[in-house]
């Protein structure tokens, strides 16, 4: 099992889970952060999306790229964590 979670400025946030909703309807969870990008503050979010799919984390480097793009950021953070996740 594996956590994704993609770090990026708070911004057109509709935007941000009407895309999320399309393309991982399973679910997700976002979590509002405080951060800051080369000495600037800035409001941002944590997406996390936990899978087992293989073909999910090409999914999920696009969708990451496309808040870099549509946001207008330098870069967006991605991060790639082998977890044990249980649904009770």
């Amino acid at each position: 099992m594996k956590l994704y979670r993609i770090f990026t400025e708070n911004k057109n946030y509709e935007n941000i889970t009407d895309r999320l909703d399309i393309h991982f309807p399973d679910g997700y969870t976002i979590i509002n952060a405080n951060g800051a990008w080369q000495g600037v503050r800035e409001k941002s979010l944590i997406i996390e999306i936990v899978s087992d799919a293989p073909s999910i984390e090409s999914d999920i480097g696009r969708l990451a790229y496309w808040f870099k793009k549509h946001n207008e950021q330098d870069a967006v953070l991605l991060q790639v964590l082998n977890v044990e996740s249980r649904l009770l």
